[in-house]
């Protein structure tokens, strides 16, 4: 049978906001909460966008279900090893009840490193046309 969970859209919401949310969600029934991990909102009438580290850390001191960051972007913002134990972290506090999903990203919020995926990738596939 399949889960059904809530998705905490953090651009559109503040982050009490957004855990309050959670919390009726959970009342409600569902199984477990993806807070979004964007830098800013997609347009600028949404509000704003909380570091989604943050939302989840208060997130799952106030409820019991399952809880992760959706769509988290390892190389553009964050540092893979910076993922990895901030999930990790998580994962030891709240055993069984956190999950990460992980993303390619999108320009509008991976830009902010001055860095952009398209290049990026073009480069890595021009090189990897050149070995073979």
């Amino acid at each position: 049978m399949g889960r059904i969970g809530y998705v905490a859209a953090t651009d559109r919401v503040r982050p009490r906001e957004a855990i309050d949310l959670a919390t009726l969600a959970e009342a409600a029934g569902f199984d477990g909460t993806l807070v979004t991990d964007l830098f800013q909102p997609w347009l600028p009438s949404l509000g704003e966008a909380p570091h989604v580290w943050s939302v989840l850390g208060a997130l799952a001191e106030h409820t019991r279900t399952d809880f992760g960051a959706g769509m988290a972007v390892p190389g553009y913002r964050s540092h893979p090893a910076s993922l990895a134990q901030a999930s990790a972290t998580l994962a030891a506090l709240h055993p069984g009840r956190h999950f990460l999903t992980v993303s390619a990203g999108e320009a509008l919020s991976e830009h902010v490193t001055g860095a952009t995926g398209r290049r990026r990738r073009s480069g890595s596939i021009a090189s990897s046309r050149r070995s073979t």
